[in-house]
């Protein structure tokens, strides 16, 4: 199996700099419009999930929110209730 090597930020600063190097702007936000789009700050497309359409529709939603409350976190967003 071949082995997966992964450079993990070590500080907020450097994960905000390591996303921005990829061209992804924080925060990220699901797409109001496409299921399972997860879009960066400036409106482009950073993951979707599920791209297969085999989950069920809630399952997407969950995972998609999941994923975004884990990279804004990292990137020093606090997660407000409404």
């Amino acid at each position: 199996m071949a082995e997966l090597r992964i450079e993990n930020p070590k500080t907020t600063e450097s994960f905000v700099e390591w996303l921005q190097q990829a061209g992804v702007k924080l925060p990220v936000r699901p797409s109001e419009e496409d299921l399972g789009v997860i879009l960066d700050a400036d409106g482009a497309n950073v993951l979707v999930v599920d791209d297969n359409g085999l989950r069920d529709n809630d399952d997407v939603e969950v995972i998609t929110m999941a994923i975004v409350l884990a990279v804004n976190t990292c990137g020093a967003f606090k997660a407000v209730q409404f």
